[in-house]
């Protein structure tokens, strides 16, 4: 079986045109007595499938659910040039199947995160896929506390979008015991704090009509408000926002979080950190400013936000400022998955024990849609900064190199 799997996985590797030929270095992550051992973790190597007992080797039943999709994948491959599956689907059940042996279900969202790189609607815009995926999460998260605290949510009626997330905020003040004082308020409804949770959905059109319905409330605070709501959500090309921001004018610091991804005003980061507080939440953030670029670039006359720049000081950060404790390596991996550093996020997972088996088919994964950076053999790099990331000279990207693993 594990044969069967070896010859498979390389098999795969060369059909996509990743695997260089090293065949030595190939077999040398398999040792034939007994478990590889990895040069960097000085562990199990990350294509050591096998649990090593005293009469002998046997299959682990996960990596056999992960056989049987890179089978039917090669299976396919055989039978036609651009083969019509769902490799996520497949790999995201074996996951899921997993779930008692891995004892987490984070490693589920990854491969609901890769759906969305993968997409018609996103694919290759990595910010508007990180933001989809992390928007549509957000919305489970509302249903799940509007469903956990009925009582305090006290939607009634039908559970219409804003009965939902007015239900939310419900809960979420209820636990403060009060509604601050400093948010902005109409008939007991905060208003700039619902108009960013809706937009934290992804909600952007009954954001808009929110808005409108809401639009002489709004006009005593902002009077361009809407007008440049709606230009933004209609895509228009020239929004400006020359309004002065001040302390004042941002006491609610939903308003200034909603200013701050609309391109309204130059808010600074303080002015929103009670709203922006989970990584998730930071991340969307900035993705959604990135997302956006140009039209907010439009509205403020300043630089536009970049990925890059947002990838850099990801990695500036490393995964001690995410995870200090080192007790949840998958929230980095998440911000790399989420920052587009594809590369440096299967080096950063395959580095734990735990998750090499999903690193490796996380990898093939990538490669199969065309996500990951690899070397070929006239560019391979001499020296490698890590385990499997390697510097590329033309424009700075990392390089996963397939024959190291």
């Amino acid at each position: 079986m594990q044969q069967m799997w070896e010859d498979s996985q390389r098999r795969l590797f060369e059909e996509l045109g990743q695997y260089q030929g090293a065949d030595m270095q190939f077999a040398n992550a398999v040792e034939s007595a007994g478990i590889a051992t990895s040069p960097l973790a000085g562990g199990s190597g990350a294509f050591d499938l096998t649990d090593s007992q005293a009469h002998g080797r046997v299959t682990q039943p996960r990596v056999e659910r992960y056989a049987q999709v890179v089978r039917k994948l090669n299976d396919a491959r055989v039978a036609a040039a651009r083969p019509q599956i769902d490799v996520l689907a497949g790999l995201e059940k074996a996951t899921l199947d997993s779930s008692s042996e891995l004892k987490s279900k984070q490693i589920g969202q990854v491969w609901k995160l890769l759906a969305h790189y993968t997409s018609p609607k996103e694919s290759r815009n990595i910010a508007a896929g990180a933001c989809a995926y992390l928007e549509e999460t957000f919305v489970e998260h509302v249903d799940r506390i509007v469903a956990q605290y009925p009582h305090d949510a006290n939607v009634g009626g039908i559970p219409s979008t804003n009965r939902k997330i007015r239900g939310y905020l419900n809960v979420q003040f209820g636990r403060l015991g009060r509604v601050p004082a400093f948010l902005e308020m109409f008939n007991d409804e905060a208003i700039w704090a619902h108009m960013y949770t809706l937009y934290r959905c992804g909600f952007k059109q009954e954001l808009l009509k929110y808005a409108l319905d809401m639009e002489d409330i709004i006009t005593d605070s902002d009077p361009g408000f809407v007008a440049h709501l709606k230009g933004f959500c209609d895509q228009a090309a020239a929004i400006r926002s020359d309004i002065p921001v001040t302390a004042a004018s941002l006491e609610d610091p939903y308003k200034a979080a909603l200013y701050k991804v609309l391109g309204r005003g130059n808010v600074s980061k303080k002015a929103a950190a009670e709203v922006v507080q989970t990584t998730e939440d930071y991340l969307w953030s900035s993705l959604a400013v990135v997302r956006d670029a140009e039209q907010i670039a439009a509205a403020t006359g300043h630089p536009r936000n970049t990925l890059e720049s947002l990838q850099a000081l990801m990695l500036k950060y490393g995964p001690g400022h995410f995870d200090p404790n080192g007790n949840n390596p998958l929230l980095y991996f998440r911000v790399l998955l989420l920052c587009g550093l594809f590369e440096n996020a299967v080096d950063f997972l395959l580095q734990n024990d735990r998750f090499q088996i999903e690193a490796v088919h996380i990898a093939i994964a990538l490669a199969f849609y065309g996500l990951l950076n690899i070397p070929s053999a006239e560019t391979m790099p001499s020296s490698f900064g890590s385990y499997l990331v390697a510097a590329d000279n033309s424009g700075g990207r990392a390089m996963l190199d397939f024959s190291r693993m």
